[in-house]
């Protein structure tokens, strides 16, 4: 009869809608391509200071700007690729006792939450820096721990910038600095990342 017909009509409406509003809210998604990065990093230790350097970042980013606290990305650099301006030292970094390039080539990152303060604003404002915490899991020497970076993230249309500094200890990654180096390298060190996307 015509009620059932109107309670058919409704409830196929009600279910259409449930069905496009998770399509709808992924609509505004982006995913963008890592083309252009530096990362950095520092061991301050009392008789050194070293800084190695690489260009060779790789990944994708996904970002939704009406809510970044939806963002996912993965990131890897080759292990081989990290240059301290010292070939010998390039050398030990990557071998077995240290980063094992052979075994573990590549670092990783993983974003597993993006943190914003209390009365931040999800949504990124076009061409404008917004301040992020990210946590994420971080892979070295094949032993993968939680860290925390904190950062700023620039959107402009079909590009993002982001920028992030986050802290690695060595020995959470069963990478012991040898003793006879033990002042010349710290056992924290500062990494920092500086990459553009592009979107796909």
């Amino acid at each position: 009869n015509r009620d059932t017909m109107k309670y058919v009509t409704k409830l196929s409406l009600v279910v259409g809608l449930c069905t496009l509003l998770p399509a709808l809210a992924q609509a505004d998604a982006k995913t963008f391509q890592v083309k252009g990065a530096k990362a950095k990093f520092i061991s301050d230790a009392p008789l050194e200071t070293m800084v190695g350097t690489t260009d060779k970042v790789s990944g994708t980013l996904t970002v939704d700007p009406s809510d970044i606290s939806k963002t996912t990305g993965k990131f890897k650099v080759a292990v081989k690729s990290l240059d301290t301006g010292n070939d010998l030292r390039d050398e030990h970094l990557q071998g077995d006792g240290w980063l094992d390039a052979k075994n573990s080539p590549f670092l990783h990152f993983e974003i597993t939450e993006v943190v914003l303060g209390k009365k931040a604003s999800t949504e990124l404002k076009e061409g404008k820096d917004t301040k992020v915490q990210v946590k994420g899991n971080f892979t070295a020497h094949g032993i993968t721990k939680p860290v925390t970076a904190n950062g700023k993230v620039k959107w402009s249309g079909d590009q993002i910038q982001v920028k992030a500094d986050f802290p690695v200890v060595l020995t959470d990654h069963d990478i012991s600095v040898p003793s006879i180096v033990r002042l010349k390298f710290a056992n924290e060190i500062a990494v920092s990342v500086d990459l553009r996307g592009v979107a796909q």
